[in-house]
């Protein structure tokens, strides 16, 4: 039978056989074609092994198409996406290793990049940039460049991110390196500004001090749940801080407590800005104010054998408190309490022969001091010896700290057995000592930071030409829902009465008296050589505008001066903020002027204010001096004036309608107005962003650049609307200063910030206080009378 289907007889017979012919070549023909078109595809990764990777072998099979090196801030794309099979370990083209491996995608491998991170708060920062593909990357950390903040492996698609602790500084500079191929490039972030939460040590009761350790020179606030009440610390060189509620209404009870804190850098110390940290996590912290019982001492008594070794003190106090052990008054050892209550140490040095007594004193964890037990007197036979006199925590085996600090570990007394001076001793001070925490030994946690600065002039690609980063202006004005509290409303009221009984009655008696007998002369004050006959119509005239423009040039920039600034785009903003919110008061002070003029509002014009000038430079130096915070700020050097320009009975009219009571109270409910809108919105407008910032830094311009000049305008001195009102109608000039002044009493009162101390506000009353009792005394022994 033939089955080859070769018989010419099973075309015409076997018409099944025809067709699975036609199957078969079908199919072949299929795969032919199949093979010709894959063909070139599958050889193009062959005919680039002569382009290879930088360092790699020369085997065949792992070349990469040559294509144009990626950007560096995009991931590398590759023309063949399909990567040539591995030879395997059989075969002899195999590559030998290399110290840069292929990406997975075969392509050239890129230096990686990072994002600039911005200005840094939290103790864990993320940090994302790209790489090529399956590389592992780590970021160095500024201060140990051999040390890593974090290590990823970037992704399939170029990018990599990881989180790593980060420690406080000025100008910390990130650098991002590839692990996979050293021979990379490293890539540096701009510049940042790093501050984390401060720590907080709870790990023993306290009397009401907090201690922790934070960033040397910054301002440690701390808070407690349930109480709007903080305290503030600096940290010392050493890294650590205390603060310490009293014992009045604003304290803790005793128990349990949570507390948190933050920390403020400041520009002294390096940061482009003060620069507030995020807070800590809240730790619980045990108040304990009861002091223990007095211990009782068993032993010596009678008489005691003289000894190389010492004297041994034994007795029973309270469990879990120190001992210290006093002989004539002189600290000679000190014990820890043992469970059962007992304790005993041994005096480092022998005594005298003689008379002695013996007390002692308990110390709990918190620091709360017992009285002391009662006095056991002792006598020593024989085998005199040095006085005792050891100073207390100083001899061996005492482990005193000081205060604040915890000392550690155990040594051992003279003597054998169980004699032990517990070298933990509690380092806090007991309830009547300093109990300041700041000296001793440092706290454990280690210190905030290193400060990881970075020289160099600002960079402008970072966060220096970052128009969003928020500066120090405006973060210690509060917010109303904030300062609406009765405490802030005592405040306010207090300084109000203060203003009006210590300051403004007494300047008014200054001002009579200098008025009385030194009246000024401006035209001679000035130095004008000239006789009014000789000067023509029109010569002291200026534009109101051009006077207008400098004064709101002036109050910009000694504001920005008071402040700080520096060459970088967020100050821009800030002066731009600055220069608005001064432009709006002034043009409130024109606009109020001009309405309570009238019709004759061309007799008036505008000059700048000596007083008003000297006001601001003042509140600009001790702003910068003294880093307050809020800024003092006079917004408002300009007064009206009469135009001279008019002739003789326009200059009157002018002169009176800008001296007159009704001009004097519109321009100050201007300013009180403007300031309330400015703390408004202050209080609405979340500061972030450019444009949140933008806002928040005008607004804060209008409220303290407000304020401050209400409040200066409002002194009764000569040519001022304070004086102007006062003279027509004493109760509505105290209504107005009562309210302009309580106002900024609560916007300078806020708990952020850095305020003036009590003690120089004090001082500056009492000087105003000499002086008007001087002038007083003057006039009155000199026969003259006081203007009403």
């Amino acid at each position: 039978m033939d089955t080859g289907g070769d018989n010419v007889q099973h075309q015409d017979v076997g018409g099944d056989v025809r067709r699975r012919r036609s199957r078969r070549t079908a199919a072949r023909s299929l795969v032919t074609i199949v093979g010709l078109v894959l063909l070139p595809l599958v050889s193009v990764p062959a005919l680039a092994t002569t382009t290879t990777l930088p360092g790699a072998g020369t085997g065949a099979g792992i070349g990469t198409v040559d294509a144009p090196q990626p950007s560096p801030t995009q991931p590398p794309v590759y023309s063949n996406p399909v990567p040539a099979p591995a030879p395997g370990p059989g075969d002899a083209s195999s590559p030998v290793p290399t110290n840069t491996p292929i990406p997975p995608s075969g392509g050239t491998p890129t230096a990686p990049t990072i994002v600039d991170p911005g200005d840094i708060t939290t103790a864990l920062a993320r940090f994302a940039g790209r790489a090529t593909p399956g590389h592992q990357v780590r970021v160095a950390e500024p201060a140990v460049p051999s040390a890593s903040v974090c290590r990823a492996t970037a992704t399939p698609g170029g990018t990599w991110s990881c989180v790593g602790t980060v420690r406080s500084g000025p100008a910390q500079v990130f650098t991002v390196l590839d692990m996979t191929a050293s021979a990379l490039p490293n890539a540096d972030a701009a510049p940042s500004d790093v501050i984390v939460p401060p720590t907080i040590d709870a790990r023993r009761p306290t009397t009401g001090t907090v201690t922790g350790t934070g960033l040397p020179g910054a301002t440690v606030t701390v808070g407690r749940a349930g109480s709007s009440a903080a305290l503030t610390a600096v940290v010392t060189a050493a890294g650590t801080w205390a603060a310490r509620w009293g014992t009045g209404p604003g304290a803790p009870a005793e128990g349990s407590v949570d507390v948190s804190a933050t920390q403020t850098a400041s520009t002294a110390t390096g940061y482009r800005s003060d620069l507030r940290s995020a807070a800590s996590a809240a730790r619980t912290l045990v108040v304990d104010r009861t002091a223990p019982a007095a211990p009782r001492i068993t032993a010596p008594a009678g008489s005691a054998p003289g000894s190389t070794q010492g004297v041994r003190i034994t007795g029973t106090a309270e469990p879990r408190t120190v001992v210290t052990a006093y002989v004539d008054s002189t600290a000679v050892c000190r014990a820890s309490v043992a469970a059962d209550g007992s304790w005993s140490c041994r005096a480092a040095d022998s005594l005298r022969a003689g008379s002695h007594m013996a007390r002692a004193v308990a110390q709990d964890e918190a620091g709360n001091t017992s009285s002391a037990a009662t006095a056991v007197a002792f006598r020593v036979s024989r085998g005199a010896s040095v006085d005792a006199a050891s100073s207390p925590g100083t001899t061996p085996g005492s482990g005193a700290g000081g205060g604040g600090a915890h000392g550690s570990g155990t040594a051992p007394a003279h003597g054998s057995g169980s004699d032990t001076a517990d070298g933990s001793g509690i380092g806090r001070a007991g309830t009547g000592s300093s109990d300041d925490g700041t000296s001793g030994s440092a706290l454990p946690g280690g210190g905030a930071g290193g400060s990881g600065s970075h020289g160099g002039r600002p960079d402008w690609t970072g966060p220096a030409g970052d128009w969003t980063v928020a500066t120090g202006y405006d973060h210690a004005v509060p917010t109303i829902q904030s300062a609406s509290s009765w405490r802030t409303l005592a405040v306010a009221a207090g300084v109000a009465a203060v203003f009006l009984l210590l300051v403004a009655g007494p300047v008014r008696v200054l001002a009579g008296a200098l008025r009385e007998r030194a009246p000024l002369r401006a035209a001679r004050f000035t130095g004008r050589n000239r006789t009014r006959s000789e000067r023509r119509h029109g010569d002291d005239a200026v534009a109101s505008w051009v006077t207008v423009t400098l004064g709101i040039a002036v109050a910009g920039v000694l504001t920005l001066l008071g402040t700080g600034i520096a060459l970088e785009a967020r100050y821009v903003r800030l002066a731009i903020g600055v220069v608005a919110g001064v432009a709006v008061l002034s043009a409130g002070v024109v606009l109020a002027t001009r309405w309570t003029a009238g019709e004759d509002r061309h007799t008036v014009t505008y000059q700048l204010s000596p007083g008003l000038l000297l006001a601001a430079v003042l509140a600009s130096g001790l702003t910068r001096a003294a880093d307050l915070s809020p800024a003092l700020v006079v917004g408002v050097l300009l007064v009206p004036v009469a135009r001279t320009d008019g002739g003789t009975a326009a200059m009157h009219l002018g002169r009176g309608l800008a001296a007159c009571a009704r001009s004097a109270i519109w321009r100050s409910v201007a300013l009180l107005v403007l300031a309330v809108v400015g703390w408004v919105l202050h209080s609405l407008t979340p500061a972030s962003g450019f444009a949140g910032s933008l806002v928040s830094e005008f607004a804060s311009t209008l409220c303290v650049g407000g304020l401050g000049a209400l409040v200066v305008t409002l002194l009764p001195l000569r040519g001022t609307a304070g004086a102007a009102l006062a003279s027509v109608s004493r109760p509505s000039y105290a209504a107005l200063t009562a309210v302009g002044v309580g106002l900024a009493a609560a916007v300078y009162s806020g708990t952020a910030g850095t305020h003036v101390p009590v003690a120089a506000l004090a001082t500056g009353v009492g000087v105003v206080l000499v002086a008007a009792a001087a002038a007083w005394a003057w006039l009155r022994f000199d026969g003259a009378g006081i203007r009403s």
